[in-house]
């Protein structure tokens, strides 16, 4: 590389799942190829005071919850809001804003607009138009992200050219993060990890749970395996619409897969080799588990996610590798603008992982080096879960439910969720590491507010958290508590049944459920709210009413709340318009709150 430096480019991103970051650290890999400087943080690791003598930043964020900032923004964006900061503290910056969001969520990527905005009422210079890329999309946020960088590139360019005897690199260049050294540790034979490569970096929040139940609350003959899974606690406290936390580890039959690859290709990584990972510049720190070392089986055990559908970059890493004609012009197709639709076929629609695709790329994958593993595999992401107890209630416990993950595509293998087959996994007696935080919903603490619930499936989690928190209070009644389900069948799926028929026995509980199998027509939540309008008009006229909705993100939240449009304009005689200001004033103020998922 030509000893130039171009301008200090500073990246920050808040990101909740680690998408962000991902992208975060794509435009910085891009950048080098520009000879731009500088280094990628989240935005909480950054000395926000600093920001004030920056010229360029370039910030992606995700959007959590109800149009909230992730955690690791927090602290940066509290700052941001002080009153004391003058108009014109940024003047001398220019930025540019990537945002993550799904377009299900009223306020989409809330987080990323407010974001822009405050910047420029600091005195910021936008450099191009805020980017807001939607998990709804086919493509996914790259629909949006690849060309927002294609055309800040182009602007960046314009403002910082380079002189004109130096031409800039491939954008497909492999830029390693970190220096990785290997050696093998000798006469030692480890067959399973005996302590978690977390274990040193563990925060204080985190806490180990031993595994109490494990039990299907799905029919043996229904398609769909739900675990309620009890957890042992040590009085850990939680409210309802918290969030539960745990690092997943990878299936041993994906690890042998995995393993058996690079062995077919005569990449021989003995289980027992030590990695040691550290800086090559400061612009990328080392993440928490690999500043101590670790061997080749840890990695693969609690690290490298095995399960990971590949992304662009996978494809470019993989290009540079492959000594192959027919691998290669493959590789440049899924990577150039033209080839995405190509790519989601291939990777994005079959869910075919990247170990599958090493195995279909033998090329590259024989000249895969140690160094190349960390640029190739994204690390396994912490997974959430809507907690399904209640502290009151169930003492030193905490309780979740699980919808394993189990299907075939039309490569006619069976896909397994990664970790909620880890979590079908575990035996009475086993412990795990979680940690909790607090939830998206917010439920009144007036007790006498009416509340509607609207959760298909395992959505009904935070729920009976909140129903089962009500009941030990001996706040439940009728009245104030309704819960619409919905799943396919009463004698299949009808999940935690004989708890919820009770409370409504005991009057303690409204309990509306729809049964979608259980006759040639089907019958789903938002329908059950429109046969029951009288009494969710009743509800919902009383300025005090929340309504909270949880499940799939596909059609469901959007049919839910024309339900509930529905009942105003039918029962509240409303007009159309009226009905939606009625429901969107619901939502402005968090009385109408939704949690949804793909």
């Amino acid at each position: 590389m030509i000893d130039y430096r171009n301008e200090t480019i500073t990246i920050l991103y808040g990101s909740e799942t680690g998408n962000s970051q991902e992208l975060a650290e794509r435009i910085w890999r891009e950048s080098k190829c520009y000879y731009f400087s500088g280094p990628i943080l989240c935005m909480d690791d950054y000395n926000v005071e600093h920001l004030i003598n920056e010229t360029c930043v370039i910030f992606v964020c995700s959007t959590t919850g109800q149009g909230e900032e992730p955690e690791n923004m927090r602290r940066f964006w509290r700052f941001l809001l002080r009153k004391s900061l003058s108009k014109d503290s940024l003047i001398n910056l220019r930025f540019a804003v990537l945002g993550l969001g799904d377009s299900s969520y009223v306020k989409f990527n809330f987080a990323a607009k407010r974001l822009n905005k405050r910047l420029s009422q600091l005195g910021g210079n936008c450099l191009q138009p805020i980017g807001l890329g939607d998990e709804q999309h086919d493509l996914g946020r790259d629909a949006v992200a690849n060309p927002w960088i294609d055309s800040l590139w182009n602007k960046l360019n314009e403002v910082y050219p380079l002189p004109k005897s130096i031409k800039p690199l491939s954008r497909t260049n492999i830029v390693p993060r970190w220096n990785v050294k290997t050696k093998l540790l000798e006469n030692v034979v480890i067959k399973t990890s005996q302590q978690s490569i977390y274990y040193s970096t563990k925060p204080e929040t985190e806490f180990t749970v031993k595994v109490l139940d494990n039990i299907r609350e799905t029919s043996k003959t229904h398609f769909q395996d739900v675990r309620l899974l009890r957890l042992q606690t040590e009085g850990e406290k939680y409210l309802p619409g918290d969030i539960i936390i745990l690092r997943p580890k990878n299936h041993l039959d994906q690890i042998k897969e995995f393993e058996r690859i690079l062995q077919e290709n005569q990449v021989n990584i003995d289980e027992n080799t030590i990695f040691s990972v550290s800086q090559i510049t400061g612009d990328v720190p080392v993440p928490n588990p690999l500043k101590y070392q670790v061997t080749f089986r840890q990695l693969c055990e609690e690290y490298f996610d095995l399960t990971a559908v590949p992304r662009r970059y996978t494809f470019s890493v993989l290009g540079h590798l492959t000594d192959n004609e027919l691998e290669r012009e493959k590789c440049n197709e899924f990577i150039s603008p033209e080839g995405q639709d190509a790519m989601y076929d291939y990777a994005t629609r079959p869910h075919r992982t990247i170990v599958e695709v090493l195995q279909d790329f033998p090329h590259a994958t024989k000249n895969i080096t140690h160094d190349i593993l960390f640029e190739i595999f994204p690390p396994i992401k912490p997974r959430d879960f809507s907690i399904a107890s209640s502290f009151k209630a169930h003492q030193n416990e905490i309780h979740i439910l699980v919808a394993i993950v189990k299907y075939k595509t039309n490569l006619k293998k069976e896909r397994m969720g990664l970790c909620s087959n880890f979590l079908a996994g575990l035996k009475v007696g086993d412990k795990i590491s979680v940690w909790t935080k607090k939830g998206t919903f917010q439920f009144p603490k007036e007790t006498d507010s009416p509340v509607i619930m609207v959760g298909p499936g395992t959505g009904m989690s935070a729920f009976r958290s909140y129903i089962h928190e009500r009941v030990a209070d001996g706040t439940a009644t009728k009245e104030n508590l309704t819960l619409f389900f919905g799943c396919r069948g009463e004698k299949t799926d009808f999940l935690c049944k004989e708890e919820f028929l009770t409370f409504e026995k005991e009057n303690k509980l409204n309990l509306f459920v729809a049964f979608s199998r259980d006759q040639d027509y089907k019958i789903y939540v938002q329908h059950k709210i429109k046969d029951n309008m009288d009494l969710v008009w009743n509800l919902l006229k009383n300025e005090k009413c929340h309504v909270y909705v949880a499940g799939s993100s596909k059609s469901m939240p959007q049919d839910v709340r024309s339900a509930f449009v529905a009942v105003c304009i039918e029962k509240g005689g409303l007009t159309p318009d009226s009905a939606e200001e009625f429901i969107a004033n619901m939502e402005k103020y968090n009385r109408y709150q939704q949690e949804t998922w793909f």
